[in-house]
């Protein structure tokens, strides 16, 4: 046998054993930035139905002062999916509008925002 292929059988398997770690380094890293993006992303995601929620408590908020100081009209109708509610969790309607303080709840997705108003 000669030193060339004697030298070749010491090495065989070390091309696995250097795959295997940067492969286990890899995940690691994928593992690590996994851990911190996700709770941003659904943070995010929060956001946004929060957003909606809040602008379907100030569209009823806003149809109660329309009501009350001009005229009576449709209550609004919230396209998204969103919807809203008084503070006892009934629907809004007109006789709400003239309560003092005036609490409306708007929902999305389930997520929950509260506006009042006094006046």
């Amino acid at each position: 046998m000669n030193p060339i292929n004697k030298k070749n059988k010491k090495q065989a398997g070390v091309a696995l054993i250097i795959s295997i770690l940067t492969i286990g380094i890899l995940i690691s890293i994928v593992l690590s930035l996994s851990a911190i993006f996700i709770p941003k992303i659904k943070l995010a995601k929060d956001t946004r139905d929060s957003v909606a929620a809040i602008y379907a408590s100030e569209s009823a908020i806003e149809w109660c002062l329309y009501v009350k100081r001009i005229r009576s009209t449709a209550a609004p109708i919230m396209t998204n999916g969103a919807n809203y509610k008084d503070s006892a969790g009934g629907a809004v309607d007109e006789s709400d509008c003239f309560l003092n303080p005036l609490k409306t709840v708007g929902s999305y997705r389930g997520t929950t925002r509260s506006l009042e108003i006094s006046y």
